[in-house]
């Protein structure tokens, strides 16, 4: 039995989409795991709920453990893992818990679900080195605006539609909303990135996001500044240009169409 066709059966009993008859190729002489299965069914169930409140580990606060373990075990039912690591299981629990909202009738906790995703997703990107402060100031002035900037790896971009953020790092600090607690229906963008050891998290103003979402699309800084002046005319491009390249946000510059500017490496050098 290859690899795939073995985590695709287990997968199935562990969902509950087999019976445990599909276990028998897998076991010595071809026998029926009997009662051993079931104890695999619990444990491979308990494993991938103690994985999702790993990896958002606001949402499981926030829901508290009946709540938060009750969900889990409908996801871990509906979408089983496909890898035989747990590391980073759950890519798909925001959008499960969105579909679910009629059962739970909290309108914002999936957007506590996407803030956890964005987080583990920058914890769980690899590292790059990024641009040293006054790199762009090397790149000739008539070239800056058509070049690429390449992002860090960690960079992810989380839109919600509720104001959750300031609710988010008060759940990583440990401190519960009380039940009171009514949050405005109003979108915000959340950056998560990490150029050092620590996730760092900002909200972003509409240009702010604008810029950093069109630098992400790999579009020219020209561009960039464009859509961070479409999306908020008033914003300073000096300011948010510097502002991004000291905080780790662009790793590399290259020409349009061109090879790398490493002007990390180059700076590095005469330092």
């Amino acid at each position: 039995m290859r690899l795939e066709q073995h985590i695709e059966a287990m997968s199935a009993f562990a969902a509950g989409r087999a019976s445990a008859t599909a276990l028998i190729p897998m076991m010595a002489g071809a026998a029926h795991p009997g009662r051993r299965a079931q104890v695999y069914r619990n444990s491979g169930s308990l494993a991938c709920v103690e994985a999702l409140r790993s990896n958002y580990l606001r949402l499981a606060t926030v829901m508290g453990d009946d709540f938060f373990g009750a969900l889990a075990r409908a996801y871990a039912d509906a979408e089983p893992p496909t890898s035989r690591s747990l590391v980073g299981y759950g890519a798909s629990l925001a959008q499960f818990v969105a579909g679910a909202e009629a059962e739970h009738g909290i309108p914002w906790l999936a957007d506590i679900a996407q803030l956890d995703r964005g987080w583990l997703d920058a914890h769980l990107a690899p590292d790059a080195a990024p641009l040293i402060p006054g790199a762009l100031a090397e790149v000739d002035s008539s070239t800056l605006m058509t070049c690429i900037l390449g992002v860090h790896p960690s960079a992810q971009l989380v839109d919600t539609e509720w104001t959750t953020a300031s609710l988010w790092i008060d759940l990583k600090a440990g401190k519960l909303p009380s039940r009171q607690m009514a949050l405005p229906h109003r979108s915000e963008h959340v950056l998560f990135w990490r150029p050092g050891g620590e996730v760092g998290m900002r909200s972003l103003s509409p240009g702010e996001h604008a810029f950093l979402s069109s630098a992400m699309s790999q579009l020219p800084l020209g561009a960039a500044c464009e859509a961070a002046m479409a999306a908020e005319p008033s914003i300073d491009l000096s300011h948010l240009i510097a502002g991004a390249v000291s905080s780790g946000f662009f790793i590399t510059i290259a020409q349009q169409g061109g090879a790398n500017h490493d002007t990390h490496s180059e700076a590095k050098g005469r330092l």
